[in-house]
């Protein structure tokens, strides 16, 4: 069993936060944690950034706008407020197959 440290490391690795761990490219950095969440479109932005190797702002603005190999969407999640996101403009068939249940509300 890993401990709880070692488990943080790890996590944190795959998220591309440490351990060398940074991608070259926005389109990247989405693809490796299939989706960047976030309050705003600022901070998604700046998710990709903090995984990236000198991935600037205007390199972010391209996968948007011009190469479009990231999209930029808002996302319910169950709750009145959904979440910014940006994820690969073909996400995977699963997230298709599996959706999550719709809330229901108690009485």
């Amino acid at each position: 069993m890993h401990d709880h440290e070692c488990l943080r490391r790890l996590r944190a690795h795959a998220q591309a936060l440490a351990g060398g761990a940074r991608e070259a490219s926005a389109e990247a950095v989405v693809r490796r944690v299939f989706a960047i969440q976030a309050q705003d479109a600022t901070a998604a932005d700046l998710g990709i950034r903090v995984r990236g190797r000198d991935i600037t702002a205007q390199a972010i603005r391209t996968a948007y706008e011009k190469e479009r190999s990231i999209v930029r969407n808002w996302y319910m999640r169950g709750t009145p407020a959904g979440r910014a996101g940006a994820v690969p403009p073909d996400p995977p068939r699963s997230t298709h197959r599996h959706p999550l249940p719709r809330p229901t509300a108690h009485r």
